[in-house]
């Protein structure tokens, strides 16, 4: 199985659980709606036409019980699907986060590196700051892959186009932070928060 097979499983997957979760729900909402036709049948017959011998308050209570437990179950079924929904959503809210941050990242390590240090880097990382956050750049680096977005900025905005340089100073920075990308089937519903946007500057060579 080759890469797109694999991805194209890996997608497929959840809706196929999705969709057995959904027709399970309806299975049980179809017998519940049959025991209330059995609760509604033995009351029209006990009260319109009683059959000798026949406990037809045994045979309610049997039918109310199958409709309470039929009702628990399609309840705690349906909360399940809706946390795997929440979960699902804040994994992918959790990765497009990283996603955005690493490029960002690299993008705050190519100004930083092309400068001469002083105020002329703080001056470039705060002109980057503010380019980062214009929205055609937002948009930019959540429709692309990080190397393709890099690239594209890097060349946009004149900088040297060293996407694995820039990329690994981002993943370095963000590894220091202790914001890392969200493994597949793990939660993701807290990941941790970077304590800043600017990357961890490199010490100078000792030259002594």
């Amino acid at each position: 199985m080759d890469a797109t097979q694999t991805d194209q499983a890996s997608e497929a997957a959840p809706a196929l659980q999705e969709e057995r979760a959904a027709r399970h729900l309806r299975m049980l909402a179809r017998a519940a709606e049959v025991h209330m036709e059995i609760i509604e049948a033995t009351r029209t017959e006990a009260v319109e036409a009683p059959q000798p011998g026949v406990d037809y308050g045994q045979r309610f209570a049997v039918a109310a019980r199958a409709v309470r437990l039929t009702l628990l179950l399609k309840d705690k079924l349906s909360r399940q699907a809706e946390e795997k929904r929440k979960a699902a959503a804040q994994r992918e809210a959790a990765q497009e986060d990283w996603h955005g941050l690493r490029v960002q990242l690299a993008m705050m390590a190519a100004a930083y590196e092309v400068s001469e240090g002083g105020e002329g880097a703080d001056r470039r990382e705060a002109e980057m700051h503010e380019r980062l956050e214009r929205p055609e750049v937002v948009e930019l680096i959540e429709a692309s892959r990080p190397e393709v977005a890099v690239a594209a900025l890097c060349r946009r905005w004149g900088y040297p186009v060293r996407v694995e340089q820039w990329l690994e100073m981002a993943d370095e920075a963000m590894e220091e932070l202790g914001f890392l990308p969200p493994q597949d089937g793990e939660d993701a519903a807290d990941p941790p928060k970077p304590r800043s946007a600017a990357p961890a500057r490199r010490k100078p060579p000792d030259t002594g």
